[in-house]
Parts: structure tokens; sequence; C-alpha cells
């Protein structure tokens, strides 16, 4: 029946079988002239893939956003709050020793303070003015916490230092300040001065600064004081 087969195969058949084939050949035969069409398997990456991986870079993609954002807000506030720190070190610094070749409150060898009113006149200010500004100066009009701080010694003559809190900064006066002309020839002690306090005794004088700076929605203050003693003091 093998051969029988076999022959058939070989002489080739219009698909009628003889009869003496086994139907397990047949059945072998017509399974093997079966064509199964191949399919290919797609390329590329389906929708559902693509909606996953769009969702997970934007998660990444925000956290990394919101960490940036913060790290900006902590390293903002804390330049800011070192400015003012180093501000207010350097604003006590002239008080007590003085700017340039003008010796400050530590070589005095008396000390005279009187409260004042601070003004600021005109409109459209930009913060800070100049120290030469003549439109910022003291008045002896109702105080408001601004003062004026008159020293003298033997090597400087006399000097006055005054706080205007409507202008919220503090100067050096190296001449006679009843003068206006005079305000050009101010130095400047320090900016950004919220507020000022002094008070003096026959040894020396105490102060209390406190700074305020503002950028955007950041705030930066910072109070420093100080005794300072008259080493020149007349006894």
């Amino acid at each position: 029946m093998k051969n029988a087969h076999n022959k058939a195969l070989k002489n080739g058949h219009d698909g009628a079988w003889p009869s003496n084939i086994h139907p397990f050949f047949r059945w072998r035969d017509a399974l093997c002239r079966v064509r199964i069409p191949f399919q290919k398997q797609p390329k590329g990456f389906t929708l559902i893939e693509l909606m996953i991986a769009s969702v997970l870079f934007g998660l990444a993609m925000a956290g990394a956003t919101s960490v940036y954002i913060m790290c900006q807000k902590m390293w903002h506030a804390t330049s800011l709050s070192m400015t003012v720190n180093r501000e207010c070190d350097l604003a006590m610094s002239r008080l007590v020793y003085g700017i340039g070749t003008n010796n400050g409150l530590r070589t005095a060898s008396s000390i005279k303070y009187e409260n004042k009113k601070g003004m600021w006149t005109g409109t459209d200010h930009v913060y800070p003015p100049a120290p030469g500004d003549p439109a910022h100066f003291l008045n002896p009009g109702s105080p408001d916490g601004s003062w004026r701080i008159t020293c003298s010694n033997a090597f400087d003559g006399e000097r006055w230092i005054d706080f205007n809190k409507e202008a919220s900064n503090i100067v050096l006066w190296v001449e006679e300040p009843l003068s206006a002309p005079h305000r050009e020839t101010r130095q400047l002690i320090c900016n950004y001065v919220s507020a000022a306090v002094v008070a003096t005794n026959a040894s020396g004088v105490n102060i209390r600064l406190t700074l305020l700076r503002k950028e955007g929605r950041l705030t930066s203050t910072n109070q420093m004081s100080t005794f300072v003693l008259m080493r020149n003091r007349k006894e």
C-alpha cells in the first residue's frame, strides 16, 4: 500500500486517488496541500503603548519641573537672606568705624542725638534713592522715627549721621547739613533700613538696625545691634 501511494505521488494525480490508497495517506496529502497565509508581525508601537509612554513622560517632567522650581525658590530666598545679612553687617561697620577717611562713632569724643521727621519730596520715587539726591532730607517737624546723630572728634571735626525713615536709608554728612547744596556730598551708609533705634549714655551709644528687602514674593529681614564705646570721650 505504501508503494502504491509513493507511485501515485511520483506519477501525479488529478485529485482522484486509487481505491487501494489508505485514507490516512489521503488525509495527510490533503493537509499538506492546505496553504496557511503567513501573517507578518506589525511594526512600531500600539496606541496603548504610546499613551502609557506619554503618561509616564508627563509624570517624570512634572516631577522634575516641581523640583527645579523649588530649588530656584530656595536659592533666591537664601541669596536674598545673605544679601540682607551682608548689608546689615556693612552698615554697622560703617557706623562704628566710618567710611573711607571719615571716622565713625568709635572715635567720637561727644555724641548728640536728635529726633527728626523724614522727608522725601517729589513723586514717582525710584528706590533706593542716591545718597546725594536732594529730595530726601530731615526736618525738625513731628518725629516719625527718623533721627540725626552729631558726633565730633579731634580728627574730623563734626560729622552728621541721618536716618530717614521715609527714604529708609542712613547717610553720612561730611559738610554742614543746614545747607541744601551740601546734600550732594552725603555718603551712603545703608539702604533698606526699616527701623533704627538709638540710645545714648555717657560712655557711648547703643544702635539697633533692622533691614528689610523684598524681591517679588520673597521678603528677608535682619536685625543687628551693638554698643559703641567712645574711645575719645571727654571725661
